[in-house]
């Protein structure tokens, strides 16, 4: 039988067989519960399945590495947010760059491009370095604001929680960050880093009031530390927007998308 991968990942703790096989499933949408999990890369699963997920042990800081074959998803980056959603941890997948050692970091509601250590990823180990630093790129030659993504729409960005998931799992993975033109203090970076994060989880479930006062703090110490969003760089605009949308009472992700 000749596999076809259309993905490997890295996946930061040890789960289980069914945990994944769940999580998997939730995260694709189109393969519903038709999904296996197998022990080992080169075994052959019990049964055909839409999805087909050989497990393996990882190295590094991600205990398990995961091979999918069979049904894609419609965008394999949404997958894998929604895989590190699931699984409540860091997935580590590619970025679609020719460079071998820099790849796409997923966590609950947040994402990044990353470097990996070479000597360690060629002794089959994954451990990050950092973010991603463009280093030969020319600094006058990148775009001020990200360009959005045109698709179709879709029933999942037609709700409210697909409205944020949007902005926070799409749009500010896909899009290039502005620059900042102003200085940020650590309460501004810490409010920025929780509010992305929460956001991202939220956008497919309800809230507590306890968060919904979160996002409301931190939201308007962005607001007062930045005036112009614009000038604060990276995606400050898009995060207010989220929190807005989120803060519309009565948050529940499965409304319909407000028009304005």
């Amino acid at each position: 039988m000749m596999i076809v991968v259309w993905d490997e990942l890295w996946i930061e703790k040890d789960v289980s067989g069914e945990t994944l096989r769940a999580a998997v499933g939730q995260a694709h949408g189109g393969a519903g519960d038709d999904v296996i999990v197998v022990d080992g890369i080169a075994a052959a699963p019990e049964r055909a399945a839409a999805v087909e997920v050989y497990r393996t042990r990882g190295g590094g800081e991600f205990a398990t590495r995961i091979q999918l074959n069979g049904q894609e998803p419609d965008d394999r980056r949404l997958f894998c947010a929604r895989l590190a959603s699931a699984l409540q941890c860091k997935v580590l997948g590619d970025d679609g760059k020719v460079n071998p050692f820099t790849f796409m970091l997923y966590e609950p509601g947040n994402a990044m491009r990353v470097s990996l250590e070479p000597a360690q990823l060629d002794e089959q180990a994954a451990v990050v370095v950092g973010p991603y630093v463009e280093r030969d790129e020319d600094e006058d030659a990148r775009p001020t604001r990200p360009v959005r993504l045109v698709t179709e729409p879709t029933q999942y960005r037609e709700t409210r929680g697909g409205r944020v998931a949007h902005i926070v799992c799409d749009y500010m993975v896909e899009g290039l960050p502005r620059a900042p033109l102003v200085p940020w203090s650590p309460e501004a970076s810490d409010s920025y880093e929780k509010l992305q994060r929460l956001l991202g989880t939220l956008a497919y479930r309800k809230a507590s009031d306890d968060e919904l006062g979160s996002i409301r703090n931190w939201r308007t110490r962005l607001r007062a530390e930045f005036p112009d969003p614009e000038k604060a760089g990276w995606f400050v605009v898009e995060v207010l927007e989220a929190a807005d949308i989120v803060l519309a009472e009565p948050w529940d992700p499965n409304l319909p998308a407000m028009t304005t």
